[in-house]
């Protein structure tokens, strides 16, 4: 698609400039006061709380000894809770006024946007300098993902309402942007970093920057060169995916990048009446929407490799365009939805799940097939049964050290039966200086130490991408799935000459036996199996290792209301006990919120193994 192009669309459609992002419009032109829709009551249920709480709060200040907590010690969610507060704030009284119409809530919005104008940088500490020391002294102006979603957030309020919003708050909008975001973007000299990045930094802030520039620029001829380096970043983006669309980044990522492509793409195809859809005419675009069908084990549980929690809903707003636009498209349940507002308040998801929200068409493709999904590129295996009365998931993954927002994972995997979890992947941890530092990889839930794979001679995987692994076999049947990988890349152990990894899900019994071959130069060298869960381990017998769960068990209360109803369970873990010496120890694990979490790290261990040594692990509910 060349430049001539986009202007000629640009230009036939220019005059429509004042109904664009007409679904919002029409809301705001009949406020939906009440609704038989379940999931708009329940996003309204969630925000209504969150209104009444901000009405009764001022606006918190920044501090710089907050804003300064991040080079001083390194930690970033002091300030971040508060700066996210005021994001929370435009996100939660948007929806509101959506729903009630913007009469009870003008002033606070205004007051909201006010002081968000006001702020030092939109820049977060964390971004701020890390990739682009040429902004120094000019911190106004350095954009980063959440510089770009506040443009994007402030410049979509006041289209929304720009009948209703003072003129001086609109101009004041307009200025700032002008200021922070759209004139260092077009008059840069150089590339930002992330504009040719493959992560989901280069789609959420060229596509913000893309969505902001159509809400303030009418002229096509300017803002085609803006619209022209936009797409060239959203190009780059989808090349981060593997081929059959998987995102490496996790499914949280998954929802971030890609949402941001797709919110980019609708308002693009509005403004070009519909000449440009870079959502439908990619092959690529297609597949990536998919990836969340690989991605959901059971209910809300996913596979989470990478910086991704384990949990997840369906985010109504965007999975309802993306329903509409592709007949594929299934999704697992809509019983647990993520939160509309969430932790950072991000502005256009909030919005679409009730503008774009299409219930009737989620409901018929609601509940996925029990499948099993193999990505070749990616070097995942997803597998789901029914097992008697059961349903069994499992996730293993190769891949390499290398991937965006990487823990050391090769050969590492998840066993789920009826929404336990007994064999983990940690997921994110908290967000500090060191997590993404030199420091990264003697954190827990970031290092092989915190995954069910091997220590060989002591040693755990190392980073970087020459540590791979390699596809041996892959074959899915009604009865069985087996998953066959090499792994010896991954350790930097001179004498490992292989290492065969090997997972079989037995479908009818309901069995995970997990076999690893070595080879060693010379005997002598000590193998280590290692296993991740959050359930409590009891060695029964020598062989025999039992995980318990019953509902009298601590298990706090999130966990509690998961587990309500399952009943007594317990998993047994069962190895040769004259090849291995099991042992357990307990370690804590601070999460992405920052809580605490207990884990246990089960080691079978073999000493003194000779040049050739086979081991084998069962894992079987009881």
């Amino acid at each position: 698609m060349n430049s001539r192009y986009v202007l000629e669309a640009l230009l036939e459609a220019e005059n429509d400039h004042e109904s664009l992002f007409h679904e919002a419009l029409q809301v705001v032109e009949s406020p939906i006061r009440h609704s038989e829709s379940s999931l708009l009551t329940s996003v309204y249920n969630e925000v209504s709380p969150l209104v009444k709480e901000f009405g009764s709060t001022p606006i918190a200040a920044l501090p710089f000894r907050e804003w300064d907590l991040y080079r001083s010690k390194g930690t970033r969610i002091e300030f971040e809770a508060l700066y996210f507060d005021r994001r929370r704030r435009l996100a939660a009284l948007v929806v509101a006024a959506l729903k009630d119409g913007i009469e009870p809530y003008l002033s606070a919005l205004e007051d909201t946007i006010w002081a968000i104008c006001d702020e030092y940088t939109w820049c977060l500490p964390a971004h701020l300098m890390n990739h682009d020391a040429a902004a120094e002294g000019e911190e106004y102006k350095h954009i980063d993902l959440f510089a770009s979603e506040t443009a994007h957030a402030l410049s979509e309020t006041c289209h929304i309402f720009r009948a209703q919003l003072n003129e001086l708050v609109v101009r004041r909008v307009q200025r700032e942007i002008m200021a922070r975001v759209l004139e260092p973007y077009v008059t840069l000299k150089r590339a930002y970093w992330w504009e040719t990045c493959d992560i989901n930094w280069s789609a959420v802030c060229a596509g913000n920057i893309g969505m902001t520039a159509i809400y303030l620029i009418q002229d096509s001829k300017v803002l085609m060169p803006v619209i022209v380096r936009v797409l060239a970043s959203m190009d780059c983006f989808l090349e981060g995916f593997s081929e059959e669309g998987a995102c490496l980044e996790g499914l949280g990522y998954w929802y971030y990048g890609f949402g941001y492509y797709v919110y980019f793409s609708e308002l693009l195809k509005q403004r070009t009446g519909g000449k440009v859809d870079i959502l439908q005419s990619s092959a690529k675009a297609r597949r990536v929407a998919q990836f969340p069908q690989s991605c959901f084990l059971q209910g809300n549980h996913i596979a989470n490799f990478s910086d991704c929690l384990r949990n997840n809903g369906i985010q109504i707003g965007i999975f309802s365009r993306l329903c509409e636009q592709f007949a594929e498209i299934r999704i697992p349940t809509l019983d647990n939805q993520p939160a509309t507002i969430d932790h950072c308040g991000r502005f256009a998801s909030a919005v679409r799940n009730v503008v774009w929200l299409n219930e009737d068409l989620l409901r018929e493709r609601e509940e996925m097939p029990l499948q099993t999904d193999f990505l070749p590129e990616a070097q995942w295996m997803v597998s789901r049964a029914k097992v008697g009365s059961k349903l069994v998931s499992f996730a293993g993954k190769g891949g390499h050290n290398d991937e965006p927002h990487n823990h050391n994972d090769i050969g590492h995997f998840i066993w789920i039966v009826d929404g336990v979890r007994w064999f983990e992947d940690l997921g994110a941890g908290l967000y500090t200086k060191q997590y993404f530092g030199e420091e990264r990889y003697s954190i827990l839930c970031n290092s092989s130490a915190g995954h069910s794979v091997p220590i060989i001679n002591g040693k755990h995987q190392e980073a970087g991408i020459h540590h791979r692994a390699q596809v041996l076999a892959a074959e899915c049947t009604d009865a069985r799935d087996w998953f066959k990988l090499e792994l010896s890349q991954a350790y930097a152990v001179p004498t490992l000459e292989k290492l065969e990894r090997s997972f079989e899900f037995d479908k009818l019994r309901g069995k995970l036996t997990i076999s690893d071959s070595f080879e060693f130069r010379e005997s002598g060298a000590s193998v280590t199996e290692r296993f991740v869960t959050q359930r409590k381990p009891v060695i029964v017998q020598e062989g025999e290792i039992r995980l318990e769960l019953g509902l009298g068990e601590d298990v706090g209360n999130a966990q509690a209301q998961e587990l309500r109803g399952i009943g007594e369970h317990q998993l047994m873990i069962r190895y040769d006990a004259k090849q291995l010496k099991a042992s357990i120890q307990s370690v804590e694990h601070q999460n992405h919120e920052g809580g605490t979490e207990l884990v246990y790290l089960i080691d079978l261990s073999a000493a003194e193994v000779g040049d050739q040594v086979s081991i084998g692990v069962t894992l079987e509910l009881e």
